[in-house]
């Protein structure tokens, strides 16, 4: 539905009156040769007439379609129509709506030929992209059932107008409930993989809203539409992998369809999206991977694909990593694979070999996951501990140097660490942070039992 419009320039010596009502009296005449060719006038003059006399060959075109002419007349009726909706970027497409279009359309399009028909559509498909409002009226008159009776059997061409229509009607409740009571989602699934970005990318997110209702998710399953929405992730541009990999987080991550993320091989590409710079990217990766790990043979592939994001370069998706990781952590389902994965190798590597706020990043990481027994050894044996040390005399700023010492004091408290515990103990920095982290646990043991204590009070008034 990608239209680019025209550019307008006044032509002050035509009499454009005079060349209406001359147009009018040709298509009146009964010669459609010479109805044809001046149809065909109109489309390249849209550009350059005044307002007034553009609104005139708005009604004229309409007027013309209206009289269901034979099929070069409406082929180029239509093709004018749409030259003078694309005018000043769609100006005049609400007027082409009011004159009654949308009737004409929903009555000629089943009954036309193949050519004029697809320049019919072609027509439709510009007038609801610079009108998105008419879409409901379209759709709600009858307009979504004409369209869908046509996918049977059309050619390569006309499939490409139709999904695009399609995309766009499909973002609307009625037109999805429709596809489902129909029996139609298949048409919905190929215009994720069909037609202009633009297009694949507004039917991925009617997809997305289609697979919040359980029926509407096993049915996008059953008809293919994970291999669709990967497509999608894998060749769109950044906002299309964003809108694809959010609908495939609701279609496949639930239940039985959780395994087709990994059959399909969408686990990297989730990854990757850390690599884009927009809020949401994160969001989105969290949201999946914390869902994908509750499947054992995920969790290692997905930690191998973060450690491989963690190896880059692109330092604003190694810290979308580290919160992601952090997150997947709270789970001790990943804890067993933390080591094998080789993300706990990479955090100790990024210690010592990235900027500042990387470093102050990891740190922070690695002092939380030194709370677990496993993940301590597996930093100890990466030798985490006099890469800590140097940190925390590193002056490389408060919350760097605090991160440090809280997970040394992690591991002077470990007895599997008794080797390094002697020289631990005699670090000053270490001595004077310990009562704080004493009583910062202190508090924060008070204020789970708090919240406990609250809860249970709750449960035992119900």
């Amino acid at each position: 539905m990608e239209c680019p419009p025209p550019v307008r320039r006044e032509d002050d010596k035509t009499d454009w009156a005079q060349a209406a009502r001359k147009y009018l009296s040709v298509v009146s005449s009964g010669d459609e040769a010479a109805a044809v060719r001046a149809t065909l006038e109109v489309k390249w003059l849209a550009s350059h007439a005044p307002d007034p006399a553009v609104r005139l060959a708005v009604r004229a075109l309409v007027g013309v379609l209206a009289r269901s002419p034979p099929p070069r007349l409406q082929a180029a009726a239509s093709q004018a129509l749409c030259s003078v909706a694309r005018v000043d970027g769609g100006k005049f497409a609400a007027e082409v709506v009011d004159e009654g279009f949308f009737l004409v359309a929903r009555r000629l399009l089943p009954v036309s030929e193949e050519v004029p028909q697809r320049i019919l559509l072609r027509c439709l498909s510009c007038v609801l992209s610079f009108h998105a409002t008419s879409r409901v009226a379209f759709a709600r008159g009858g307009g979504a059932e004409v369209i869908l009776d046509l996918f049977p059997g059309c050619s390569v061409a006309m499939k490409r107008c139709l999904v695009e229509i399609l995309s766009a009607l499909a973002l609307m409740r009625e037109v999805r409930r429709l596809l489902l009571t129909v029996g139609k989602v298949e048409y919905l699934v190929e215009a994720i993989s069909f037609g202009n970005l633009a297009s694949r990318t507004r039917a991925a997110q009617a997809a997305g809203l289609l697979g919040a209702s359980t029926i509407g998710r096993s049915s996008l399953v059953e008809r293919g539409a994970p291999l669709a929405l990967v497509g999608l992730m894998r060749d769109g541009d950044s906002s299309a992998k964003l809108v694809a990999a959010n609908a495939l987080g609701i279609v496949s991550s639930i239940g039985h369809h959780l395994p087709l993320i990994h059959q399909s091989d969408a686990i990297p590409l989730y990854a990757e999206l850390l690599k884009e710079d927009h809020p949401l990217a994160k969001d989105i990766v969290e949201d999946v991977f914390s869902v994908l790990i509750s499947i054992r043979d995920n969790a290692g592939v997905v930690l191998e694909n973060l450690a491989g994001i963690l190896r880059g370069e692109d330092d604003l998706a190694i810290s979308a990593a580290v919160d992601v990781l952090l997150a997947l952590a709270e789970y001790k389902s990943t804890i067993p694979f933390l080591k094998s994965s080789g993300v706990i190798t990479v955090l100790v590597d990024l210690l010592q070999n990235r900027n500042h706020d990387v470093i102050e990043k990891v740190t922070g990481a690695v002092a939380q996951l030194s709370y677990e027994e496993y993940v301590r050894e597996g930093l100890m044996e990466a030798g985490a501990i006099p890469v800590l040390l140097d940190l925390l005399h590193g002056h490389l700023g408060d919350l760097t140097e605090s991160a440090a010492a809280e997970a040394l004091i992690n591991f002077s408290e470990d007895p599997s660490c008794q080797e390094y515990a002697p020289m631990l103990q005699r670090v000053p920095e270490l001595s004077a942070f310990r009562n704080h982290l004493f009583h910062f646990r202190m508090s924060q043991g008070h204020l789970i039992q708090s919240a406990r204590r609250r809860i249970e009070q709750h449960l035992n008034s119900q």
